[in-house]
This record gives C-alpha cells, structure tokens and sequence, in this order.
C-alpha cells in the first residue's frame, strides 16, 4: 500500500490535470503526456517516491502504527462503524475509540497516545485529514490522564553492582554464555536500546587501542537517519570489560560480518539472524533470576542504569547525553533515580 493506496492504482487522467496545469503556469505552454510517458513515470519515479517516503520513518515506529491501526480497524468492525463514512467525523470516531480502550484495557497514556499517532498516519496515508489536535480529542486525552495518571511505571535501573554481580555469575564457557555476557556489557556500556543493541553489525564496529567506537545508522529519536557513533572504553577490569568480551565473543563465534548478537541453537550453532529485541529483555530477566529481580528488569534497565550509575559518579549530564544520544536534557533526567532534586535544591540550604 502506497502512500495514496495502491501506487499502482492512480488515475492517470488527474494527473494529466496536473501536469498541464503546473507547466501551464511556470511557461504558458500546454504540454499533455500519453499515457505510456505517464506510466514510464509511474514505474520509475513513484516507485521511487514510495520508497522514500517509507524510510521516513524507522521501522519499530511504523510497526506500532500498523499495530494501532489494526487495534481501530477491528474495533470499528465490532461497533459497526464505518471508519471511512464520510458523514461521521473521524474525529468523532478516534475519539469513541480511545475513550473505550481506556476503560477496558490496563493501557498505559503513552500506549494510547501511539494509538493516536498510528491512526493519524494511516489515515493521512489513503489521503483522508485527520486532527488528532483536535478540541475534543485533546479533551478526551486530558480525562485519561487525570484518570489513568501520566507517571510511567519505572523499572528497575541495573547499576554497575548489579551488572557485575550478573556478569560474575554467567557461565561464559558455553557460547551462550559468553554472548548472554556480552549484550550485558555492551548495552550498559553504550547505554543503548535494545533495538539499537540488536541492529549493530560488524561492519558498523571499529576497535583501535582506545576501545570500540559503533555507529548507530538510525534510533527512535533519529529518524532522519543522520547515525551517531557511539565510543566504548576498555573497562579497567577483564571480567567486566564490553570490548575484550566483544572481541572474545566475535572470535568464538566465528562472526565475520552481519549482526552482532545472534540466535545459537542446540548444539552451539550459532545462526546468521540477529536477536530480537525481546530476546534481550528475556536474557536480563533470565540473568537477573537469581537475585530476586527478574520481574522488576527490563531491557531499559541496561540504559536507564547506565544514566543512574553515570550520574552518582558526578559524570556531567553533557557527557552523558552523548553517549545516550538524548537531545533533550528533561527526557535524559526522567531516567535518573537518584532523587538529586532533593540535593541540589535551595530549600536545603536555607537554614532550616
């Protein structure tokens, strides 16, 4: 499906309209195109528009879009609502649609306010306007977070105690082990996402005698797709250092090129497809099993660990957006658990 639907399905006889028009204006010249030069157009150039206007977008966010346009769609199938009646506002419709989610489902407003931008972007894709701004909407949005509450349920932040202690604990004999290791390592080290831990690939790693530097071709707050290089240190610890358990990983995994972190199925076969995102947060969980804290990890807390650890250190907050890639230094400070706002507060100094 095409940004107007079909690519493949334009009604030629506007865009002979079109054409004439635009070139009317520019030259007062009256040029028509057969049909043939319009389809040779067709499949060149709009072939190659579609594919930029896809890459608009990182994939994680169009799979969410799609994932909330399918959660409407269906919703409208069970209320017998025509999403595309021209007769109802779509406004109307969108704003039914959350009101009920946020009633039936345990959703958090984040979840919902991605409903809003999926549905806005797909309907803007078939050429239909869509106001998620709209008064009403915007209405309906502030009686769900009065009611739902906007504070996101933190996990857990893995700081450097932790993070040894789970590495220390890992049986790195086996290759499972030693990649399990190195994920641990190299995410709280790059304090990455796990969907920018599970793209990284060889090509994109440069080791030299200060450590490791990996470019990150595109993130959720990159998706103009500029990329960021992202340098790893040598830890002053073997045990505990992301680049030699890199470079000890690659060598036992015999990994030449491709993704880093891989897929090993039984027998230590270690397969050419990268891990999931989900497969990281299963392995934090896993990890984190014999502490007590499995259920309180997630794949962010590799990151939102890194932020924590970094900022007990007294690491300046510049240092530290650079590594995370944050450009927004509110955003970075919703990670830190530290509580410093009671710290460096004047009310603490005022005597009392």
């Amino acid at each position: 499906m095409g940004p107007f639907g079909d690519p493949f399905s334009f009604d030629f006889n506007l865009i002979i309209v079109y054409v004439k028009v635009t070139l009317t204006k520019g030259s007062n010249m009256d040029i028509e195109l057969s049909r043939n030069q319009l389809e040779e157009i067709h499949q060149e150039n709009l072939n190659s528009f579609y594919e930029f206007t896809q890459k608009s977008r990182s994939k994680n966010t169009l799979k969410a879009y799609f994932f909330a346009w399918e959660k409407y769609r269906n919703w409208c199938i069970d209320q017998k609502i025509d999403m595309y009646d021209v007769n109802i506002p779509k406004e109307l419709i969108v704003g039914m649609f959350i009101s009920d989610v946020a009633k039936k489902r345990n959703l958090k407003v984040a979840s919902i306010q991605t409903y809003l931008a999926g549905i806005k972007y797909n309907y803007e894709e078939k050429g239909i306007p869509m106001d998620t701004r709209h008064p009403k909407i915007r209405a309906a949005m502030s009686g769900i977070r009065r009611t739902l509450g906007k504070k996101q349920t933190q996990k857990l932040a893995l700081k450097t105690d932790a993070i040894k202690k789970i590495i220390a604990s890992i049986d790195e004999n086996s290759l499972i082990g030693l990649r399990d290791s190195a994920i641990i390592l190299l995410g709280f080290s790059g304090a990455f996402r796990r969907s920018e831990l599970v793209s990284i690939k060889i090509e994109h790693m440069v080791f030299d005698t200060y450590g490791l530097s990996i470019y990150i071709p595109n993130s959720k707050t990159d998706q103009e797709g500029e990329g960021r290089v992202v340098d790893i240190p040598f830890a002053k610890e073997e045990k505990f250092c992301p680049v030699r358990k890199i470079k000890t990983w690659i060598s036992m995994a015999n990994i030449s090129e491709g993704y880093l972190f891989r897929r090993i199925r039984k027998g230590n076969v270690v397969q050419s497809e990268g891990i999931t995102g989900h497969t990281v947060a299963r392995i934090i969980k896993k990890r984190s099993d014999s502490f007590g804290f499995s259920s309180d990890v997630a794949g962010h807390s590799l990151r939102s660990g890194h932020v924590t650890s970094a900022i007990k250190n007294g690491t300046p907050e510049t240092w530290i957006m650079r590594q995370t890639g944050h450009t927004n230094i509110n955003t970075l400070r919703k990670y830190e658990r530290l509580k410093r706002e009671f710290v460096a507060n004047s009310a603490a100094n005022i005597g009392l």
